[in-house]
């Protein structure tokens, strides 16, 4: 924290200051306040005073105060920040300028934010860091007599809100970030300090908010230590680990809930938790101890019912040997800091990719980000005559049924609703606009005849996964269905195998494919659009299409293999409708004319799994949980905005 405030010290404050370094100047005041107040020294206070000086002195124009979504509540925070500390010590004139500048921040904000925030779907910027500051800065001045009328109303008006569409949007009770895997840590500092502040005032705990609850857990299956995460959306792919206030946020969490999942993964993190600044104060003046021991009968598999992502996990808590999958089809669709991935798989073993979504995140909208990020053909999901989902809210799945146990994981997903037309949202036109790029079938954009996309996945502990796709459209096409991998793939067209070994990890992984019709196999390691910047942090990534044509109607299925590289891939076995691998029997109809039909079963266990023969039939999964074997039955559980249309 000294090393960080230093760099503060040393910033020159004696000229007009330059409030496109607004981003700076808040940095500096967040390390000087927290450097006085873990060291008492009065260089520290005296600079924040200094730095506050400046600002009043030559207070920001409108134009230069709200120039974009950051700047005012960036610079807001420096008069907070020295406001707060430095408040006996400053003159009348300061504290009226500073008092000045967060009205005219809190003004603007409330009259822009009412009637839109709580029926917006998610504004990323706002939840990450602007309500956090608007409701301090309020907080601040609620009990100057002079503001008192004017502000009560707001506070009242941001409390309000956050009860209604917090801390993910109001309608995600899971635990995990529905907004893009990458931006969670972005979002820590408001989910830690708003409900501690609420809290305070209200005399309530906010944390028993069933998100807080879930969260621990959510961390353990999504952001595993020692691993890279297995989410989805923007910067997802970014870290071979947690970081650091990620990690920090689990040790707020275990000193806060005694939660079990989040105690045991702080505890798995203690070097990157003494690295974080963030939540530095909060720990030295929160003196809880917590168990770091991982809750016993910890299940492979966990659904997040409400953002529509389920992840199984063949050892959780145990990298090393653990096959990790998530997948996603949500009812939030596609957009914001989320991609157009419904149906979309990630695979991990051993902490890394063996099959992710592809592309990099240099930019939210530039033409790589547009073509070959965003887009479903960077995703390990399908295209429709070489077109895919939207950037919109309209272009959803959702998860309809999801079974359990020690020996077998299931999920099921339908994204049949999920490409039709194209990105209609004002923003995204004017980014397409930006980087040239017309949304045409061409380009991958457009309605598509689709009319049935149900993806099965099964996970087939320890090492084998199944996927079966039900796919129907209203006239012939070209179904497209895509792989792809940060290593390189090899196919064998004969076998309809792709082949990838991660050299690092020492292991190895097959994909075989099965279909009733030919199917074409193309493998490449260039984008359709590479990123802006290139160089030994980018490498090509490695993409596969499965390609289907002039079909109404198919079924696919893909066994994958993923194993040490000393145990060797295993052969499969076909007969008809049947496919025999290692200790387990998988029955799928390949005839898309026939009824639906996907069964497993093991050898070694009692363990069995059957679809149903209807999509309207009960699945069923026999299999062990918690010792002991139990049958269990699921129907499609449609989601809440459907149910009248599809009942």
């Amino acid at each position: 924290m000294q090393a960080r405030a230093a760099t503060a010290l040393s910033a020159d404050y004696s000229t007009t200051p330059d409030y496109s370094r607004a981003e700076e100047f808040k940095q500096h005041a967040i390390c000087l306040y927290q450097a006085y107040h873990l060291t008492l020294q009065e260089k520290y206070a005296s600079k924040l005073h200094q730095l506050l000086k400046v600002m009043t002195a030559v207070p920001p124009t409108d134009s230069q105060l709200f120039i974009d979504n950051f700047t005012a509540t960036n610079i807001a925070l420096c008069h907070l920040k020295a406001y707060d500390l430095l408040h006996q010590r400053l003159s009348e004139a300061e504290r009226t300028a500073a008092e000045q500048l967060m009205l005219r921040v809190i003004r603007r904000f409330y009259k822009e934010n009412c009637g839109y925030q709580e029926n917006h779907i998610f504004d990323n910027h706002f939840w990450q860091q602007n309500m956090r500051v608007l409701f301090q800065a309020a907080f601040m001045l609620y009990d100057k007599p002079a503001y008192t009328a004017e502000i009560l109303p707001i506070l009242e008006y941001y409390y309000e809100l956050w009860t209604a569409r917090a801390p993910t949007s109001g309608f995600n009770r899971d635990g995990i970030w529905h907004n893009g895997t990458g931006y969670f840590s972005a979002n820590v500092k408001t989910l830690t300090y708003i409900p501690a502040l609420l809290s305070y005032i209200a005399r309530k705990d906010f944390l028993q908010h069933p998100w807080y609850q879930n969260a621990g857990k959510a961390l353990v299956y999504s952001f595993p230590p020692n691993s890279k995460n297995n989410g989805f959306g923007d910067k997802s792919e970014k870290g071979n680990a947690p970081n650091r206030l990620t990690a920090a946020f689990a040790d707020y969490l275990a000193r806060e809930t005694g939660n079990g999942y989040a105690g045991w993964y702080a505890g798995e993190c203690r070097s990157l938790i003494q690295q974080d600044y963030e939540l530095r104060l909060y720990r030295m003046c929160t003196d809880r101890n917590y168990d770091t021991a991982l809750p016993e009968n910890t299940p492979k598999l966990l659904w997040y019912k409400d953002i529509g992502e389920v992840t199984m996990h063949s050892h959780p808590g145990q990298t090393e040997n653990n096959l990790a999958l998530s997948f996603r089809s949500s009812t939030f669709g596609s957009g914001s800091h989320t991609t157009a991935s419904q149906n979309a798989f990630n695979l991990l073993f051993r902490g890394v990719d063996v099959y992710r979504s592809s592309g990099y995140y240099q930019n939210f909208a530039d033409a790589h980000n547009l073509m070959s990020y965003r887009h479903s053909r960077a995703h390990n999901t399908i295209l429709v005559n070489g077109i895919g989902q939207p950037y919109s809210t309209e272009g959803y799945g959702y998860v309809a049924r999801v079974l359990g146990g020690s020996h077998i994981g299931y999920c099921l997903g339908d994204a049949s609703m999920a490409y039709g037309g194209i990105s209609n949202d004002p923003m995204w036109i004017n980014y397409f606009a930006q980087a040239g790029i017309a949304q045409t079938p061409e380009n991958g954009f457009g309605e598509t005849p689709l009319t049935k996309y149900r993806r099965h996945v099964l996970m087939l502990y320890p090492d084998i996964v199944v996927l079966y796709d039900e796919l129907e459209a209203s006239e012939p096409v070209r179904w497209d269905w895509l792989l792809h991998s940060p290593t390189t793939l090899e196919a064998d067209t004969d076998g309809q195998i792709i082949y990838s070994r991660n050299e690092a990890k020492q292991f190895i992984a097959a994909t075989q494919l099965f279909c009733k019709e030919k199917i074409t196999l193309n493998i490449t390691d260039r984008f359709l659009i590479p990123p802006a910047i290139s160089g030994e942090a980018y490498p090509n990534q490695w993409h596969c299409t499965a390609q289907v044509s002039d079909s109404h109607a198919t079924r696919l299925l893909a066994i994958m293999q993923v194993r040490d590289e000393a145990e060797g891939i295993s052969v499969i076995r076909q007969e008809g409708n049947t496919f025999r691998i290692d200790d387990w029997v998988i029955e799928a109809e390949l005839d898309a004319r026939a009824p639906v039909l996907l069964k497993v079963s093991s050898l070694a266990h009692p363990a069995t799994f059957d679809y149903g023969t209807d999509g309207s039939a009960t699945s069923l999964l026999y299999d062990e949980t918690d010792g002991s074997y139990h049958t269990v039955e699921m129907t499609d559980c449609l989601p809440a905005l459907t149910k009248s249309v599809q009942q």
